[in-house]
């Protein structure tokens, strides 16, 4: 079977030309639409009381009304999200971070969301510190620190 020239250079035309778009579909794009959460680990954190810290997974809940959280634990809510938040939940996008490293997720923005909460599964959470809520009109991106037990806020 004999290949023509011009027929070999439109196919490598075309494999140049598809492939940013291959490419793209495995990149998460960050635009208008889109949460950005950055999420630093400490070395110690999620270390469920050892010496050392654990791999940390993590949640972003977008919702409509955050005030369902308030007061609940991590054991209340995690795994349960669309049940204890109820009518207000709109989305659940997932992550974790390993100890000593940092991590970004963008997350595409669901219509309604007023707020998105995000939620750690420390081994030993404290009080409240294992979620931290963002209402979006205090902006779209928001930057934590995971320490032993819970998040702090990162600047």
């Amino acid at each position: 079977m004999r290949i023509h020239g011009r027929w070999l250079c439109s196919l490598a035309l075309a494999g140049v030309l598809a492939a940013p778009l291959f490419g793209c579909a495995k990149a998460p794009l960050i635009g208008k639409g889109t949460l950005r959460v950055t999420l630093t680990a400490t070395a110690a954190a999620n270390n469920c009381g050892k010496t050392t810290g654990f791999p940390l997974t993590f949640r972003v809940l977008q919702v409509n009304d955050a005030s369902a959280i308030a007061g609940l634990s991590l054991k209340q809510v995690w795994d349960k999200e669309e049940k204890v938040l109820g009518g207000a939940f709109l989305k659940k996008t997932e992550g974790f971070v390993d100890p000593g490293r940092s991590v970004q997720l963008p997350v595409e923005r669901e219509d309604g969301a007023t707020a998105f909460i995000v939620i750690g599964n420390f081994c030993q959470s404290q009080g409240s510190t294992w979620y931290h809520v963002q209402p979006l009109s205090k902006g779209v991106s928001v930057k934590m620190i995971a320490e032993a037990t819970g998040f702090r806020p990162s600047k």
